[in-house]
């Protein structure tokens, strides 16, 4: 998760300015914020304005100082919140922390000035380098050692995704951010989660260019769910109907191929288990009518299967076996 960094935010928030800043006679700003904390006595901004810490922290960026540089403008935005230098303070910070290559602190500095600051700064360039600094998280790899490569961790970019898509919802990259979700749950093999994941993309964004890739990839999502689940005909089912859709919607797609012969395949496994099920009724279960009723779906459902020359002969059966046991019950 990504929120660590709001509670460091927290602990360096005591605006005691009071007590902080007495030794400046005449201030070019006064915080009229008041909030306090311990931790003010310990750690203090380098200047006693805003206008001056935020001309010391640009020194020591234009030195090279990044670390140094990032503590201070951290330091502005706490002690000088509603400062006019604050919005420029927390974008420098945020910029500082992407240059040091610290993805994950960069991005929340970034939605902390979006969500803090609105208005004072190029909102879809913050957007946009949120969505690239996700893409790096997404397929970056961690826990590297020695001539171990180490190993992704997808599911890590989920949150960023999700944070980008709620500070703009109708930005041009949305329907990627989504799309990207389910894929990062694909890759982790939670395929359930990249089902729903993909189905967002098609109810929200149905037109955007995105939906074709979100169709293949939930259908072939649920394809992998129906085969580690061969005996649940919903899933199944449900698989079969998305391949089926993806289909017919893209005749053109580059999976078109693919889609087919699974599509196919589906169709052969949903009409195996319909025709076991009616096999279980006639001739472990006894009971004629059931069977009868479930050999005429069969062959209603799957009329071309190998095994409807077979079901129609047991409807042939069954269907005057049947009607010769109603009329008894209904002698009776």
């Amino acid at each position: 998760m990504i929120s660590h960094r709001y509670p460091v935010r927290l602990l360096l928030a005591g605006l005691v300015l009071g007590a902080a800043v007495t030794a400046s006679a005449a201030k070019p700003y006064e915080e009229t914020t008041a909030r306090s904390h311990w931790y003010n006595f310990f750690i203090r901004p380098a200047k006693t304005n805003p206008h001056d810490q935020l001309l010391h922290a640009d020194e020591l960026r234009a030195a090279g100082w990044l670390r140094s540089a990032a503590k201070q403008y951290r330091l502005l935005t706490v002690f000088w919140p509603q400062a006019p230098e604050a919005p420029t303070a927390q974008l420098a910070l945020a910029r500082v922390l992407d240059a040091r290559q610290q993805w994950q602190d960069a991005f929340e500095e970034y939605s902390y000035l979006i969500e803090h600051y609105p208005g004072s700064f190029a909102y879809n360039e913050i957007l946009q380098r949120q969505f690239e600094i996700a893409e790096t998280v997404m397929t970056a790899r961690k826990g590297k050692f020695l001539f171990f490569p180490g190993f992704e961790s997808p599911d890590r970019a989920i949150p960023l995704f999700e944070k980008i898509l709620e500070h703009g919802p109708e930005w041009a990259k949305a329907p990627e951010c989504q799309f990207l979700i389910g894929r990062a749950y694909e890759f982790g093999y939670e395929h359930e989660l990249a089902v729903a994941a993909y189905l967002t993309v098609l109810v929200r964004y149905p037109d955007a260019p995105f939906a074709e890739q979100a169709a293949y990839h939930r259908a072939m999502c649920l394809e992998r769910l129906a085969s580690a689940e061969p005996n649940n005909e919903s899933v199944l089912d449900e698989a079969w109907t998305a391949m089926h859709q993806f289909v017919s919607r893209y005749p053109k797609s580059e999976h078109l191929e693919q889609a087919l012969k699974l599509r196919d395949d589906l169709l052969r496994r949903r009409a195996q288990l319909a025709f076991a099920r009616a096999r279980y009724y006639d001739t472990i279960a006894r009971q004629p009518k059931a069977a009868l009723m479930e050999y005429q779906d069969f062959v209603r459902n799957f009329p071309h299967s190998d095994s409807t020359p077979q079901a129609q002969t047991r409807i042939e059966h069954l269907a005057p076996l049947v009607e010769k046991n109603e009329h008894v019950k209904a002698a009776r």
